[in-house]
């Protein structure tokens, strides 16, 4: 024991002897040294293996510029984590825009979005996804990646693809295709845009089955977005499409967008304001000559 006490003595004489900084103002008191900056100790006595033995301790400004460099990390590597789950989660890097923040006041099912968005945890415990269905351009796809936006805002992980990317990766013969559905569904929230564009072949419709299929049996939400009807979902008219429609019907709520083609609008105000221009341009050259 004896020999115990005299190496712990040794290593906190070590640890003590350079605690005291004269160009700081630190000083001696009751036996201890002080900060000269904030006044508090810098030692304190503890019963070590039975002894009373002086241990350095971290004053109250050595202990703030420690928890400040703490939150400074925490702070560096929660940004690093936001942009590993957003540099993951998107294929198209215009998606990272698509935020509730940036809706003009257009986005139908906003509301629906954010309460999703709110009570993800408990959608995905009960495994509740949604089917967005409507015509080209009512915003189905900005909803979408507006709700994995925010989830990645509350270091949720997510995956926003579609079935050309997925497809493309499947012909893709160095993949091993069982290792790249279980990395899909590794993520909280899988998205799946443009559903229905390309189930028109053998392969395309048995990947499709085996993706949303390994997605039921992880217990995993989904979200698709398509241009299919609710009637073509619910009334298949091949064995193949019933089997992917049933299955996905049964993880998600329909979601019927019913508004005007939003790209549509924004071309015609892109082309009223390309007019303007035009004629301010052949007044502008009336005046020069």
């Amino acid at each position: 024991m004896e020999r115990v006490n005299n190496i712990f003595g040794r290593v906190f004489d070590n640890m003590n002897e350079n605690l005291l900084n004269k160009e700081n103002g630190d000083y001696e008191k009751d036996g201890l040294i002080y900060c000269g900056i904030c006044k508090t100790s810098k030692q304190q006595v503890k019963n070590i293996a039975g002894v009373d033995t002086l241990v350095p301790t971290n004053c109250d400004c050595r202990e703030k510029e420690v928890k400040e460099r703490e939150e400074k990390l925490r702070e560096y590597q929660r940004i690093m984590r936001f942009k590993g789950l957003r540099d993951s989660a998107f294929d198209d890097n215009l998606l990272l825009s698509q935020t509730f923040d940036k809706d003009d006041g257009s986005l139908e099912h906003r509301k629906l979005g954010l309460n999703y968005v709110e009570n993800f945890r408990d959608m995905e415990k009960e495994n509740i996804g949604l089917i967005l269905t409507g015509s080209v351009g009512t915003g189905k796809t900005f909803l979408a990646a507006a709700i994995a936006n925010a989830l990645i805002d509350k270091e949720i992980s997510v995956k926003m693809t579609n079935f050309s990317v997925i497809l493309n990766d499947m012909m893709n013969l160095e993949i091993k295709k069982n290792k790249y559905i279980e990395n899909l569904n590794k993520f909280n929230l899988l998205i799946i845009d443009d559903f229905g564009m390309e189930t028109d072949t053998s392969f395309a419709t048995e990947h499709i089955f085996n993706i949303i299929d390994s997605r039921y049996r992880a217990n995993k939400p989904l979200i698709i977005t398509t241009n299919l009807s609710i009637e073509t979902l619910t009334n298949a008219s091949t064995l193949k499409e019933k089997r992917i429609y049933s299955r996905i019907l049964e993880m998600a709520i329909p979601v019927i967008f019913t508004g005007k083609d939003r790209r549509l609008i924004k071309t015609r105000e892109k082309a009223k304001k390309l007019n303007k221009l035009i004629e301010g341009g052949d007044k502008n050259c009336e005046m020069m000559r």
